[in-house]
């Protein structure tokens, strides 16, 4: 069976990407000849022109054109109305309503709206199965399937603690790195660590911001509080190599109830996580401090091997063909 995924490669840039490319390199282990094809590659932004990534094969359109069914990760193209496809719905669907509702964004709910009458479409996934009742409102005349997530076990893996945060290390260190989007954001985690730090100074306690908001209207203040408080250490925008930013850390702390990129590339790491939902969830951050990161690593390995969700994947192909 020939499977053509089509994303857009932006390797280690963007987390659908490296969600596809590890399903993909994990596809291709269990027998089935899948591969990674850029919809539109004459606009690739980081102009990516190689034949292979990381266990993942790369082919062009024409190759696309003789594959068996395609996979939509990040849109198809003309292909889409030629040719049976699966479509795997990365994106949160409260985000994909709030960005076509509020911000004028892409037509993302509009489109999952009409994709539910197309006869080609033979299947929908997600990663998270807390989306899957969401997916069945718009989409009831389509099987949707949940594959677990995944996470490159190889490269997210723990390792010494070598990295200082730029000479900004304390003596507890707590990151956050979730993308603030219009239906997730940060505001919870900072209020809740903001309290905990102050009850906790004699850990010397530092939180390091890794998504810097574009805007920094109203969080100024309150980043300008913890650091007032002395509990800031480094808040940067877009970083590279959040490999070695989660082996030093001792916690990290998300907004998200499901299992994004933060969750898993961190528990691969070794690094505990803490979900904070509402400012009382505090007293998570001490319990965390407590995890077994061995532990913590074991757990990740269970829920998030990319050999478990290609063989979960490879199945809903072969129900499909």
């Amino acid at each position: 069976m020939k499977v053509a995924h089509f994303a857009i490669i932006t390797p280690r840039r963007c987390g659908l990407y490296e969600t596809t490319r590890e399903l993909v390199a994990g596809l291709r282990l269990q027998g089935v000849d899948s591969r990674l094809v850029d919809p539109l590659p004459a606009t690739n932004p980081v102009n990516f022109k190689g034949k292979e990534d990381r266990g993942a094969l790369v082919a062009d359109l024409k190759w696309a054109e003789g594959a068996d069914i395609l996979v939509s990760h990040s849109g198809i193209g003309a292909l889409e109305s030629k040719k049976p496809f699966i479509l795997v719905v990365h994106g949160r669907p409260y985000h994909s309503f709030l960005t076509e509702s509020v911000g004028g964004g892409a037509g993302i709910y509009s489109y999952h709206y009409r994709s539910n009458k197309k006869k080609n479409l033979k299947a929908v996934v997600t990663f998270w199965p807390q989306h899957v009742p969401y997916l069945e409102v718009m989409m009831p005349d389509k099987p949707i399937h949940y594959v677990q997530s995944t996470v490159d076990l190889d490269f997210w893996k723990p390792g010494p603690k070598q990295y200082d945060f730029e000479g900004k290390a304390g003596g507890v260190n707590i990151v956050c790195t979730d993308a603030l989007r219009n239906d997730v954001d940060c505001y919870n985690p900072l209020n809740a660590y903001a309290l905990w730090a102050r009850k906790n100074k004699h850990l010397n306690p530092k939180l390091h911001m890794f998504n810097k908001p574009k805007d920094m209207r109203g969080w100024n203040p309150l980043i300008k509080r913890i650091q007032d408080d002395g509990n800031m250490g480094m808040v940067v925008g877009w970083a590279r190599g959040l490999e070695h930013v989660y082996r030093a850390a001792d916690a990290t702390i998300t907004a998200h109830n499901i299992d994004v990129r933060t969750v898993r590339e961190s528990m691969a790491c070794g690094c505990p996580v803490v979900r904070i939902n509402r400012i009382t969830d505090n007293y998570a951050l001490t319990m965390a401090l407590r995890e077994d990161r061995e532990y913590v690593r074991r757990q990740a390995k269970f829920l998030f091997d990319p050999a478990e969700s290609a063989k979960q994947f490879k199945e809903i192909l072969e129900s499909h063909k």
